[in-house]
């Protein structure tokens, strides 16, 4: 399947920023949460309707190999180590100790260097330099004076960059951390269950039902793009583009958030940025034609969209119908609700090989 498929039909939600309504109220709302078309634009016309009922699909294999199993049970044993309370040695990198501590300049604590029961893997780099190296050789009970200075220039805090400052801390446990091992004593630890084999086909069961569920989501985004395919199109470009700024804005908006450019964020999922704003586009197109397809197949069907419709949408951004409502307008929720139905109608009458 193209990537474009993906992005825009991952789940089926095909979110407000596709609905092409303004809000309720006639404001407008381009934040991230609401990235909405300022005017309604004309986004085209279907010029022929194709087969959307009894379009062909194939069911992916949802059998989980045994390769796959192991592959999941190490992944659950490398998130999960076993920690050792240690007493008869001394801390050493890669143990855990867990500590009080008060940073204080001058004789006076400053914000942000006082906790109390933190949890600090030596060798991690979390503290500034020389906080770690300092707790090294400490035994359990042990009170240490760090004489330290931050690192200059130092974000969290321009105030403290560069100056001296002393750490007093407690050292209240030391402990070791193991790989863990897939045997009675960790399933009991990390489930309800008490035996290798039981924990075994509890994962089994829950690899099953997860292919199973991408497997039926795969056929509903299937069986909806054929349904576009099948279908001409006369769509406006002008919808698409304002459609696509909508999309940049938003991705531009999150993307500076977390402090990153729209270049690093494309590399995640191994496109240039010009790659990636190109799928923007056609996955621009594709909500437009998403949309008149909908509007389309709901006028031959006779579809209304009823309450439970909203409803079942509400439950899918863990709202209210009113709640939805006030934040996108109900306009904007009826339009998405029955873009569910349609897709949902197309899958029932889908022919799955």
């Amino acid at each position: 399947m193209k990537k474009y498929a993906k992005w825009m039909l991952c789940g089926l939600a095909v979110v407000m920023v596709a609905t092409g309504c303004s809000k309720k109220d006639g404001t407008t709302n381009t934040t991230a949460t609401d990235s909405t078309m300022e005017t309604p634009i004309n986004k085209g016309q279907v010029l022929k309707l194709g087969t959307y009922k009894g379009v062909e699909v194939t069911r992916v294999d949802t059998k989980v190999t045994d390769e796959e199993l192991e592959a999941r049970l190490q992944s659950i044993l490398a998130a999960n180590p076993e920690y050792i309370e240690i007493t008869d040695r001394a801390a050493q990198e890669g143990d855990i100790v867990n500590i009080d501590y008060v940073g204080t300049k001058d004789g006076k604590a400053f914000d942000g260097g006082t906790a109390e029961g933190f949890d600090l893997e030596l060798g991690s780099g979390t503290f500034i330099d020389g906080f770690e190296d300092g707790l090294i050789g400490a035994r359990t009970g042990d009170e240490l004076s760090l004489n330290l200075k931050f690192p200059d220039p130092y974000q969290n805090n321009p105030d403290l960059a560069g100056q001296p400052v002393v750490f007093d801390v407690t050292v209240n446990r030391i402990e070791e951390k193991k790989e863990a091992v897939l045997n009675d004593s960790f399933v009991q630890r990390m489930s309800d269950f008490t035996t290798v084999d039981e924990f075994r086909a509890d994962t089994m069961a829950d690899m099953e039902a997860q292919k199973e569920s991408q497997a039926d989501q795969k056929i509903e985004n299937d069986a909806f793009l054929a349904a576009i395919e099948n279908t001409e199109f006369e769509v406006n470009q002008e919808a698409v583009e304002q459609l696509y700024n909508n999309q940049l804005n938003y991705y531009e908006s999150m993307i500076q958030m977390y402090g990153m450019t729209m270049e690093d964020y494309a590399s995640m999922y191994g496109m240039t940025e010009e790659e990636f704003k190109n799928e923007m586009k056609t996955s621009s197109e594709l909500a437009v034609k998403q949309q008149l397809l909908v509007e389309a197949i709901a006028e031959q069907e006779g579809l209304k969209v009823e309450e439970s419709d909203r409803e079942a949408l509400a439950e899918q951004y863990g709202m209210d119908v009113k709640s939805l409502q006030d934040t996108y307008g109900a306009e904007a929720v009826d339009e998405n609700a029955m873009m569910y139905k349609v897709v949902a109608l197309i899958k029932e009458n889908a022919v799955v090989k």
